[in-house]
């Protein structure tokens, strides 16, 4: 970018629109393949905890390739020309007893896998992009939301969604998407992985979460955690801050310390924390999965449970009643 006059005046009257700009620059031409192939390692034991062990796999996103378990020494998605990033790719379930999966073929879906899927992987775009202004942060809640309501209509009741989410997602004030998801889909694993975990660029980018969403079989009430509503959570040194029910409540299930956003003071973010940060984010995946299959909230389905009709309501009877209105 080249400053001139105009430009001057552009970055006094917005800096947050051009640390934005360079955010967003800075996400596109740095590589998380590492990350995500990190990701993948600690996810896949998991998924065989919860018996997603078969069936039908679909995945959509950046770096699908590495998260649906293939070998980062192998040929990449990316390289390829008949791939582009935003398609919908299909395998059959790949073996969850080992990682990673060297004969996993990801190809285009076909129609009729799509609604039946047991397993969709989905790495939203912009996870970790830092969005500052009040517009660019309804567009990306928006956004992923409406990718994270499709990818529930791809699985079979009982199917689980892994997706790869903005923080704002469950950081919004506004409750509308969560409560819309939240309709269709149980939350049974929430996992807020540190700034910069995807791409080394401190201040530049957010945390990402990791959601687990289970399709909800028709006729069974809500189950899982509570994430539509925020909660204060204590934070060392500094005031109690908002954050979601799911974390307010399960502070162990950030991959760090939860401390107040430098730029953004309204917010949290999770600050890295010295350790091994595989073996932190297995730990916190695995909790929420025992958590979850003793619950049954697993990859068997339940039968669906018809709706009960609304109880007869007695009527009174005798002179004091009255003669029945007709209806209008």
């Amino acid at each position: 970018m080249e400053f001139d006059g105009i430009n001057i005046e552009f970055v006094q009257a917005d800096p947050e629109m051009l640390l934005e700009v360079f955010a967003k620059k800075n996400h596109h031409e740095t590589s998380a393949a590492v990350a995500h192939q990190n990701i993948a390692a600690q996810l896949w034991p998991q998924l065989r905890g919860l018996e997603y062990a078969t069936g039908q796999l679909l995945a959509v996103g950046e770096d699908v390739d590495l998260l649906a378990g293939a070998s980062p020494d192998g040929p990449r998605l990316a390289d390829s020309d008949d791939y582009e990033e935003g398609e919908l790719l299909a395998a059959r379930m790949p073996p969850t007893s080992r990682w990673p999966h060297q004969g996993l073929r990801l190809r285009p879906a076909h129609d009729q896998e799509v609604g039946a899927a047991d397993l969709v992987l989905a790495n939203l775009p912009l996870v970790d992009a830092r969005a500052l202004t009040r517009s660019t942060k309804t567009d990306v809640v928006m956004f992923h939301h409406e990718v994270i309501r499709d990818a529930l209509t791809w699985l079979r009741p009982g199917g689980l969604l892994v997706t790869i989410a903005h923080r704002q997602l469950l950081e919004g004030t506004d409750t509308q998407p969560r409560r819309s998801i939240a309709k269709h889909a149980d939350l049974i694993g929430a996992v807020r992985l540190p700034a910069s975990a995807l791409r080394q660029a401190p201040l530049l980018d957010s945390p990402v979460d990791i959601l687990m969403l289970r399709r909800r079989e028709p006729g069974h009430p809500p189950a899982g955690l509570n994430f539509i509503d925020r909660s204060p959570v204590h934070i060392h040194d500094a005031p109690d801050m908002l954050i979601n029910d799911c974390y307010a409540n399960a502070p162990w299930a950030a991959v760090g310390n939860i401390v107040p956003d430098p730029i953004d003071p309204n917010m949290t973010t999770v600050a890295p924390m010295g350790g091994d940060f595989g073996r932190t984010l297995s730990k916190a995946l695995a909790t929420h999965v025992d958590i979850a299959i003793d619950d049954g909230l697993y990859a068997k389905q339940r039968p669906a449970r018809p709706a009960h009709p609304a109880p007869k309501q007695d009527r009174p009877h005798g002179p004091a009643a009255g003669p029945d209105v007709p209806a209008l």
